[in-house]
């Protein structure tokens, strides 16, 4: 049976560090600014299983580019980073980028900025193309001992991976955020 920790590396603790932790923490506060445009004042019960979901995922996405620094300046593990890990912080960039500038334009949830909508819709869209075209190169153009090779340890390189095979519910998201 697989193990769901990394692999010990000599001298190098391995596995989620409370480092990784803050940077989700940060991905979360990014989903926030995010996603307190789009709760509606009165909601049902299935409206809360939906705004948790759409929280979440932007959440896990807009970690991308925090993680990438702690692991890769801070922890400076080993092997890092994987390609997963490139598209993890990659993908992330659009929500940091647009809720930065959405937080310094100070607007509140019923007014729309029109460099918000443009950032975030174009920088998905791109990023979304590139994990494409990522994702087919590494996985689908190559020998299935290649591919398996890919989605290797450490938890970030596969959630990376993950995240840049869904690309197409990071366009929906940003949809439904400025909508």
């Amino acid at each position: 049976m697989q193990e769901l920790s990394d692999p010990p590396v000599a001298g190098y603790p391995s596995g989620f560090s409370l480092l990784d932790g803050v940077a989700l923490v940060s991905g979360a506060a990014v989903s926030s600014v995010h996603v307190r445009t789009v709760v509606p004042v009165a909601i049902s019960g299935f409206g809360i299983v939906a705004i948790w979901g759409i929280f979440t995922w932007i959440a896990l996405s807009a970690a991308g580019p925090f993680v990438f620094v702690v692991r890769r300046y801070v922890r400076r593990a080993p092997g890092y980073p994987k390609v997963g890990d490139w598209l993890w912080a990659l993908i992330g960039c659009p929500w940091l980028v647009s809720a930065l500038i959405r937080s310094a334009d100070g607007d509140s949830p019923t007014e729309r900025n029109g460099l918000v909508s443009i950032t975030l819709l174009a920088g998905i869209a791109i990023v979304s193309i590139i994990a494409l075209g990522v994702v087919w190169s590494t996985w689908v153009t190559v020998p299935p001992e290649q591919a398996a090779r890919t989605a290797s340890h450490p938890w970030t390189n596969r959630l990376g991976l993950l995240l840049a095979v869904a690309w197409p519910i990071q366009c929906g998201l940003g949809m439904v955020i400025l909508s």
